[in-house]
């Protein structure tokens, strides 16, 4: 009965927008890095609910369904979140690494490019005649293009990194916030579990007793029955007559 009424309560949940201990930041992680439950069965549950109170429902489900079964112990409850968690974290930091590389590709691309675009300018400067002042002119302008470039080029690099700095941050406040969500609730989880373990223990032992007074019950009437005169029945008579 705990199980459903747990599962009723998730529903609940997702039907009528029950908040949640989600933090501000929520807004800022990739909704692929989130933890939260798999909502597919209830979409059309859920059309005319907002879509931030959606999320915040799907993230508190998440924790709900974890802790729905109190047969699973403290401890595999905790190892089942901290796996996920490290699924998370595996993704978001290749996602991570994949867009720098690719970023560090089209700057390198664009870099190849350009130098090969002034290293062409040159050769054509190269071929027209020109005197000393014309000369330093196109040098003067050719090495401020480049220095340009390069700076331009830092600048989106310190841009480009600054920027997944701050996503991380935001990921790890989020894991964090959410962390301290699962502890909360893992406390009173192992709280519920023992009370559970205890009442199933006291159940067993009442059952044990139950049948061991029947079986008492059943050997007294046995004895009884031992005790009493055997009834000689003449040949061919059979009970009764």
């Amino acid at each position: 009965m705990l199980r459903k009424s747990n599962l009723f309560w998730i529903l609940v949940c997702v039907v009528v927008g029950v908040s949640s201990l989600v933090q501000a930041d929520d807004a800022l992680i990739d909704d692929k890095y989130s933890l939260k439950a798999d909502r597919e069965a209830f979409d059309k549950l859920r059309q005319e609910i907002p879509a931030e109170k959606r999320h915040e429902n799907d993230e508190k489900a998440f924790v709900d369904q974890m802790m729905s079964d109190l047969s699973k112990s403290p401890v595999e409850v905790r190892n089942g979140f901290s796996k996920i968690v490290s699924k998370k974290r595996e993704i978001f930091s290749k996602d991570i690494t994949k867009q720098r590389s690719d970023f560090q590709k089209d700057q390198k691309t664009s870099r190849e490019k350009f130098m090969a675009e002034l290293a062409q300018e040159r050769k054509d400067f190269s071929k027209k005649k020109s005197n000393s002042d014309e000369r330093k002119d196109f040098f003067d302008k050719n090495e401020s293009k480049r220095k340009d470039f390069f700076a331009a080029q830092k600048e989106k690099r310190d841009d480009f990194e600054a920027d997944l700095r701050d996503r991380r941050k935001n990921f790890e406040d989020y894991i964090k916030s959410k962390n301290d969500e699962f502890n909360q609730r893992h406390r009173e989880y192992t709280k519920m579990h023992e009370e559970n373990k205890k009442l199933l223990a006291d159940q067993k032992k009442q059952s044990a007793l139950k049948v061991k007074e029947d079986r008492k019950q059943i050997d007294q009437e046995y004895e009884g029955i031992k005790k009493q005169e055997p009834t000689i029945l003449a040949p061919n008579e059979s009970p009764g007559q």
